[in-house]
């Protein structure tokens, strides 16, 4: 059973690593309270649910996050790859129908980062891929949990179903040995009672012949 559940595990975690790094970067804008922002965005195979909690965390260490329906915002963020003064920060989350999507746009020096053949902007792209990284590993992990906690619980239900079934043999058996010993006595109440009508046949005869 325990050879069978890492088995389970390791395809599920070998389809799970493919997955996650079916990742892309690349440049992008999002509407957000009304406002157009600039950016870029990392398309991700995994749960909005699960990424917006990786993505809250990996951000804690740029500065004190602000979180609201699926937007995260830094207002003085320290990104000293981006730039050494104070960068503005502000992130959305989205989901679709295969993805989930990071947009990301940082507001540096009076501008966003948008120029793909800027070295800020491949600094950017670090950070994603960074975080792409970040939260594939604690999303194996959250995957390998969730598929041996189901496995766990797969086993405990087979051992307590044959637990009963051991059980209930064992009370058959019982009841089997209660029914044949029952058996032997009502054969040897049959035999007596077949020697004592034997007997009261002999005497019915002789009566008869009396009789005659």
């Amino acid at each position: 059973m325990k050879s069978q559940i890492r088995s389970i595990l390791a395809a599920a975690l070998l389809l799970t690593t493919l997955s996650l790094n079916a990742q892309t970067i690349s440049p992008g804008k999002q509407t957000i309270d009304k406002q157009e922002y600039f950016g870029l965005n990392l398309n991700q195979n995994i749960a909005e649910k699960y990424l917006s909690k990786y993505w809250e965390s990996y951000l804690d260490k740029f500065g004190k996050v602000k979180s609201k329906r699926g937007v995260y915002s830094i207002e003085k963020a320290s990104i000293p790859s981006v730039s050494n003064a104070p960068v503005q920060l502000t992130s959305q989350i989205n989901s679709g129908k295969d993805l989930s999507q990071v947009f990301l746009a940082l507001y540096v020096n009076g501008q966003y980062v948008t120029n793909a053949s800027d070295d800020i902007y491949k600094n950017a792209e670090s950070i994603l891929r960074d975080f792409s990284d970040y939260a594939g590993v604690r999303e194996e992990a959250r995957v390998a949990d969730e598929i041996f906690t189901s496995s766990e619980k797969s086993y405990q239900k087979q051992t307590k179903d044959n637990d009963n079934t051991a059980k209930e043999i064992e009370k058959t058996e019982k009841k089997l040995t209660e029914m044949r010993a029952e058996l032997e006595k009502k054969k040897l109440e049959a035999e007596n009672s077949l020697v004592d009508l034997q007997n009261k046949q002999k005497t019915l005869e002789a009566a008869k012949s009396r009789v005659k």
